[in-house]
């Protein structure tokens, strides 16, 4: 809890000091002559204390401590050094990966942005046939795999046994 500069029969809590020092203030502005501190402007001050309060601050400390050092300095061992390897992923000649590629050779449906009606109407068909095509190779690999796994008997183990009660 602190006290208001302007009365001191006002408690408040120090988070609540500034607003309450606006309003006090207006109230007291022909009353009570106050000095606003250098350092701290919450610091309100009578003026035949302000020169004492000015030399014993908290917070003329926090300022002078950064007014007379110097800046601080960056030695040398923080540094590292350069760890040369024998791999350098740069330098491999691979060849950039290519969407277009990939999305003609795959079974995935591609866009047609950009093009004129006779062109997208083309794409489509050319699309159609080539889904086509590899949905059927699909078909008769899935078939075969089909007829593999009935030829050989699947032996499953429950996961969990039911019992009934009695």
């Amino acid at each position: 809890m602190v006290h208001c500069p302007y009365d001191k029969a006002h408690k408040m809590l120090r988070k609540k000091l500034q607003q309450h020092i606006i309003k006090c203030r207006e109230h007291f502005k022909d009353e009570v002559e106050l000095m606003v501190c250098p350092f701290n402007k919450a610091h309100l001050i009578p003026e035949p204390e302000f020169f004492q309060h000015t030399k014993s601050c908290n917070d003329r400390k926090i300022i002078a401590h950064y007014q007379h050092n110097a800046p601080a300095e960056l030695v040398e061992d923080t540094k590292h050094e350069k760890i040369e390897t024998e791999e350098n992923w740069d330098d491999d000649d691979v060849p950039d990966y290519d969407p277009e590629a990939y999305a003609s050779n795959a079974n995935v449906l591609r866009s047609t942005k950009g093009l004129f009606p006779a062109q997208r109407k083309a794409f489509v068909k050319e699309e159609r046939k080539r889904l086509l095509v590899k949905n059927h190779d699909n078909d008769n690999a899935a078939n075969d795999s089909r007829i593999a796994s009935q030829a050989t008997p699947n032996y499953s183990i429950p996961t969990r046994v039911t019992t009934t009660n009695r």
